[in-house]
């Protein structure tokens, strides 16, 4: 019977030791350049697992035709429902414009949402390419990803300057003054997941 106890706990063990995998969801044409810097950066600041899945249309049904652009919340609705169950966290990555109702404005342009404690989020390259070399577009796409994945973990935004979970505001200057990396308080409220 201890045996089997002791065999129980291992794999128990052995389970929980596996790292959360996320899936990168390219929605539309991503070029693989950004899908890559997306990776490599979740992986620097977080011990994740993650595998690309094959690119698939936006949801016709979280298009928002008066602007042009995509809803955030259908496209986390749907990430969310379209993904299968295995993977911990799931990240929607286009290049089209996506927006949110944020206080009194009801079409609020944004570079990314994440479900804070849930499971999707999304990224848009759409506003963080103007205007800058590819180098420039690369890394705060990288960053805006690496902070909407701290909000499925439960990261809301964060005080200290600089940190990767700041709040942008709506600013890119924000995300451009960012270190990309978490900061202390924030390193620690995640544990072992963080890197």
């Amino acid at each position: 019977m201890r045996t089997l106890l002791a065999l129980f706990l291992a794999l128990f063990t052995i389970a929980r030791a596996e790292p959360p995998r996320i899936a990168i969801q390219p929605l539309g044409k991503v070029p693989a350049d950004v899908v890559e810097t997306i990776e490599n950066k979740l992986k620097e600041l977080y011990s994740v697992e993650i595998k690309v899945l094959p690119a698939r249309e936006l949801p016709a049904y979280a298009y928002f035709k008066p602007r042009d652009r995509y809803r955030a919340e259908k496209l986390l609705a749907w990430l969310d429902r379209e993904t299968p169950a295995g993977f911990t966290k799931i990240i929607g990555i286009t290049q089209s414009d996506i927006s949110t109702t944020k206080d009194d404005i009801p079409d609020w342009g944004i570079f990314g949402l994440g479900s804070l404690g849930g499971r999707p989020c999304v990224v848009s390259t759409f506003r963080l390419a103007r205007k800058v070399p590819r180098e420039k577009m690369l890394l705060r796409t990288a960053d805006v990803a690496g902070h909407e994945i701290g909000h499925t973990y439960a990261l809301e935004h964060c005080a200290t300057p600089r940190c990767i979970m700041n709040d942008a505001c709506g600013k890119i200057q924000s995300v451009d003054d960012s270190t990309g990396i978490l900061c202390p308080a924030c390193h620690a409220k995640l544990g072992a997941i963080a890197r």
